[in-house]
């Protein structure tokens, strides 16, 4: 079950790097308007761009046989978990979901708002199979850790409370972290990432004119700048609170990385390894982002409530 989980979740990283390639080397039509053959053939003739495209078609079909797998095992064994339940549907359905967003993006011409959409959707897919091996690692092995019930459960209607406040940055920093990502796929696929040829100053310049290619390009670096200073800011909350400190400074660590991952994009003017190095540290931020959400959302506690006698008592506590 753990080596099942284990290859579900690195088979989803690496989907979500070589679709990354498939973009960058510009092989998306590779196969040409053709799915889910590849130019109309099981077995196409030999070019690079369609080497890469098909490659990623076959890699994205044995990941969807692993995540069935994965699923099917989870809903088996876990029936009556509910966060076991939610995070098997949720890996089916994005995984369905990323497969029809791509095969639209073949058949056909898309805006880049949906192929921004479609890396969104693939980023969510890969966090909620990491999110799954973590749970399958939680509950298997010969110390399995139970299943949450009642308070402090993720999924359970917990009162606002004592952990309220960081989950509330948790979750606000977890969607704010997922728009700059659809902002700079949209940078991507829009064709404008060197709208600023330099860096960390756009064309020389603090502010540069706020129009067209330029625009997009620093309002992306503004937002990314706010992703960064919200990872500090979790990653000191979480210390604080003492809920999952270390993946929150991970997940603050990797937010400076990949900035500076940005930053080589430009240096070495959309370097395929740079480029690559930028997803897939984007997947593993948000990875580690999801799970201090997690946690966050298991250590809310409720609040003090008064008894008629006027003593101030927790739920559940004599």
């Amino acid at each position: 079950m753990r080596a099942l989980a284990a290859a579900t979740c690195g088979g989803m990283l690496l989907v979500l790097v070589m679709g990354a390639a498939v973009t960058n080397t510009g092989s998306a039509e590779g196969c040409g308007r053709s799915w889910p053959l590849c130019n109309g053939q099981f077995v196409p003739e030999f070019t690079v761009a369609t080497a890469i495209e098909y490659s990623h078609r076959a890699v994205t079909g044995v990941e969807s046989v692993l995540v069935l797998a994965l699923a099917g095992a989870m809903v088996w064994f876990w029936r009556e978990d509910r966060e076991a339940l939610l995070l098997a549907a949720l890996m089916v359905l994005t995984l369905f979901l990323q497969a029809g967003l791509g095969a639209g993006a073949v058949l056909w011409p898309q805006s880049a708002v949906m192929l921004a959409t479609h890396f969104g959707v693939s980023l969510i897919a890969f966090a909620s199979t990491f999110l799954s091996a973590v749970l399958v690692w939680e509950r298997s092995g010969p110390h399995p850790t139970p299943s949450p019930r009642g308070r402090g459960s993720p999924f359970s209607a917990a009162p606002r409370g004592r952990g309220s406040p960081f989950r509330n940055i948790a979750l606000f920093t977890t969607a704010y972290v997922l728009g700059v990502v659809y902002l700079g796929a949209y940078v991507r696929h829009a064709d404008v990432s060197l709208g600023c040829l330099d860096w960390p100053l756009c064309n020389g310049q603090v502010i540069p004119p706020l129009d067209a290619a330029t625009g997009i390009v620093f309002a992306h670096r503004v937002a990314a700048l706010g992703a960064v200073i919200l990872l500090g800011v979790l990653a000191y909350q979480a210390r604080q609170m003492d809920v999952a400190s270390s993946v929150a400074t991970c997940a603050a660590v990797l937010g400076i990385l990949q900035a500076l991952s940005g930053a080589l994009i430009v240096w070495t003017r959309l370097g395929l390894l740079s480029t690559l190095l930028h997803a897939g540290l984007m997947g593993l931020l948000f990875a580690a982002l999801t799970l201090v959400l997690r946690e966050a959302l298991r250590s809310v506690q409720p609040a003090e409530v008064r008894l008629p006698s006027g003593v101030f008592e927790r739920p559940g506590v004599a």
